[in-house]
């Protein structure tokens, strides 16, 4: 990789072309081979698909935004961006149940979650885990909005019952339970903390489980 990277530095490219490159090769599973490739594909393509692929960037960053209340992905109010927007559609459901809450990594794990359509409530995602390497990211994570979403929650029609830590099984992700279900006992020992069952492999990840592994884990939670 580092290899390519150079020859790529060699060339003499255009340098919206490296810049492309340099900013492309960092999105996940991308190199400077395949960014390279990608860029001059979209070279190639007609003007009218060039403009769909610049419109859906912009879109992208443009038209969405972040739930305040589960931090899940969701449409931007029109011509906004708040932190105090909409919430998503999961959230605004009245048939999902408000009084489990099923706490992920990531959005990605969310949407694996919900392709089992076997659960009901609703989800919490925390952006990253804990890690004991790099204790900057207890900043970017957001465990404080989850026990204060708790606390709230006592004194509304939905008072949590259940929360679910649908966390990978690997180190990060056990430390990050481990965690969370020492502060919500902390906060209120009533609560219910189940963790999915093992029918995902040790080490492995939610957002690549298939549905029905993901079925036994949230069926066989405890």
């Amino acid at each position: 990789m580092f290899l390519i990277s150079l020859e790529i530095k060699k060339m003499d490219l255009p340098k919206s072309i490296k810049n492309f490159i340099s900013i492309f090769s960092k999105l996940p599973g991308m190199g400077p081979r395949q960014t390279t490739r990608l860029a001059f594909w979209l070279l190639h393509q007609k003007k009218e698909s060039q403009n769909n692929f610049c419109r859906a960037f912009i879109d992208l960053f443009s038209k969405t935004q972040v739930c305040p209340n589960c931090f899940f992905i969701t449409e931007a109010e029109q011509g906004k961006k708040s932190s105090n927007g909409k919430l998503c559609k999961i959230c605004e459901n009245p048939q999902r149940d408000k009084s489990i809450i099923c706490v992920v990594e990531k959005e990605t794990d969310l949407l694996s979650i919900e392709k089992t359509n076997k659960y009901h409530g609703v989800y919490h995602v925390l952006g990253r885990l804990l890690s004991g390497i790099d204790e900057n990211k207890k900043l970017r994570i957001t465990i404080p909005q989850l026990l204060m979403r708790i606390k709230k929650a006592k004194t509304s029609n939905h008072p949590i019952k259940e929360v679910i830590l649908a966390l990978s099984p690997t180190s990060e992700g056990n430390l990050t339970t481990y965690s969370i279900e020492k502060s919500i006992k902390d906060l209120d020992d009533k609560i219910k903390v189940t963790k999915l069952a093992r029918g995902l492999p040790q080490g492995g990840e939610v957002e690549f489980a298939d549905a029905e592994t993901l079925t036994n884990a949230l069926e066989g939670r405890k």
